[in-house]
């Protein structure tokens, strides 16, 4: 629990408002599998990114969630717009907070820019 508050607190914002659209919307409750990180653990999971390691990024299960479900959760929070500032490009040149992480263990992965890391 408190890794979670150690997460950026627009990060926090936002995952608690894709937490309570799911729960309306779909009766699903997100669980959160990983927040903060570190480089080392980084490099062992095969990440790419240092979101984690810079406390701007959580992950979310999927494994009991309709697809419909995880692409529904989704969107919504990519294309809120009071968010738009918090969007990050991905590297297939999309700008998005959220999307399905297919590699290992599959997951939603939320994260915001790297403008707003913590170090």
């Amino acid at each position: 629990m408190s890794l979670f508050f150690a997460l950026h607190p627009a990060l926090i914002m936002i995952y608690a408002d894709l937490y309570w659209y799911s729960k309306n919307k779909h009766d699903v409750e997100l669980v959160i599998t990983s927040t903060v990180s570190n480089p080392i653990k980084d490099k062992l999971l095969g990440r790419v990114s240092n979101s984690h390691s810079q406390h701007r990024a959580l992950d979310i299960r999927t494994k009991d969630l309709d697809a419909f479900v995880v692409q529904d959760i989704c969107d919504y929070i990519n294309y809120k717009d009071e968010y738009e500032e918090f969007r990050y490009l991905s590297s297939s040149g999309v700008y998005r907070l959220a999307f399905l992480h297919t590699t290992n263990a599959p997951h939603i992965h939320l994260s915001i820019h790297s403008k707003y890391a913590i170090k």
